[in-house]
């Protein structure tokens, strides 16, 4: 059983500084000495190390006596197993950085029993291709302030992995619909309308795998579904040297909360579907629907998120990526000069056209 209150560094064979896991050589990597390594020769040079040096790694966690008892349940302190610093974190937090000499370290305490992964999808991307996608995604937005993408706006790029649940599960829907069909026609003196209405039954079954919903409170639902979907074929067990060179949370929201949620995804997606097989009418207006959920199923897995800040005249925007498939979303601000001149071109197009027709029919 792990050590709820130990640290956990992957070593650089070569040098002994700090490795990063990098999404795209799947390897862990120094950044002093350039070389790369696969996940099991570090697992061993460090468990060999470990048994040579085991004393180096018996930490507590320093208690304080300046600490009220809230402040001790939000925040826990760690030792770094490089140069010692007492690290600060907060109760969800699992994956982090020195502040002192800047290494991964990982608290493997916040992810042992219970708190354990199913499975981690690995990053497949770099800091430098979310900066990339940013500069894409600030394109072609004519409304943007022109000094909003300049390098130095940038405050922080961060890479880490985001609690998630994937739920698995059957869906029974019934539902009925209210429908329409609108035939027009006219003679040498009138036009004629006939309205048909129609009542429309529609019962369905579906196997849903995979439904996600983020487990953090820290993280808005909304904006983690606009960066989907993941490819659930690259998930694999899960294994803590993932987590080397990335922050990562432990979930705060138990699966038992996402049930509303997913129940309203489920019911929308069937509903959908269905009202996509609608041809022919003019309107189709639910009028009640029914849904029943069984064989349903949790699993909780770690999602890799870059989260990118950046700071415009005092307000702070946030951005964020889909580590593994590059999707990225966030909101921008609005120039309003750039505002003003193009409601003015769209105002004076508007007007223009106007008289036009005004003269051609008159």
């Amino acid at each position: 059983m792990e050590n709820p209150t130990s640290v956990i560094e992957y070593k650089c064979p070569c040098c002994g500084a700090g490795l990063q896991f990098r999404g795209e050589a799947q390897q862990l990597t120094c950044e002093y000495c350039d070389n790369s390594f696969d996940i099991d020769t570090v697992r061993a040079f460090n468990a060999s190390e470990h048994q040579e040096n085991s004393e180096e790694f018996q930490w507590e966690q320093t208690a304080s006596s300046e600490w009220s008892s809230e402040e001790q349940a939000g925040l826990h302190a760690f030792q770094c197993p490089s140069c010692g610093a007492e690290i600060m974190t907060e109760e969800t937090t699992a994956a982090s950085f020195c502040p002192f000499c800047d290494n991964p370290t990982i608290l493997p305490g916040r992810l042992s029993g219970g708190l354990k992964p199913d499975a981690i999808l690995p990053f497949r991307t770099s800091r430098e291709d979310a900066k990339e996608a940013f500069r894409k995604l600030c394109k072609g937005k004519p409304l943007l302030p022109s000094m909003f993408t300049q390098q130095h706006r940038i405050e922080k790029i961060t890479g880490m992995y985001v609690p998630f649940w994937l739920y698995d599960c059957s869906g029974k829907f019934d539902a009925d619909y209210k429908a329409t069909r609108i035939h027009t026609w006219s003679d040498t003196k009138y036009n004629y309308t006939r309205t048909e209405h129609f009542l429309l039954k529609r019962a369905a079954r579906a196997d849903f795998v995979g439904i996600p919903m983020d487990g953090s409170s820290k993280m808005e639902d909304t904006f983690m579904e606009s960066i989907e979907p993941f490819d659930y074929t690259q998930l694999v067990d899960f294994d803590m040297a993932f987590l080397s060179g990335y922050l990562a949370d432990k979930y705060d929201v138990p699966s038992e909360q996402g049930k509303q949620r997913i129940r309203e995804r489920v019911e929308n997606a069937i509903d959908g579907q269905l009202q996509s097989s609608f041809l022919g009418f003019s309107s189709v207006v639910p009028t009640s629907r029914q849904l029943k959920i069984d064989h349903s199923k949790a699993r909780y897995v770690l999602m890799p998120v870059w989260m990118l800040n950046t700071r415009y005249r005092g307000k702070l925007y946030t951005f964020a990526m889909n580590g593994q498939t590059g999707r990225m979303t966030g909101s921008f601000p609005i120039c309003p000069r750039k505002s003003a001149f193009w409601f003015g071109c769209i105002f004076a197009g508007v007007t223009i056209l106007s008289a036009l027709i005004q003269i051609i029919f008159r």
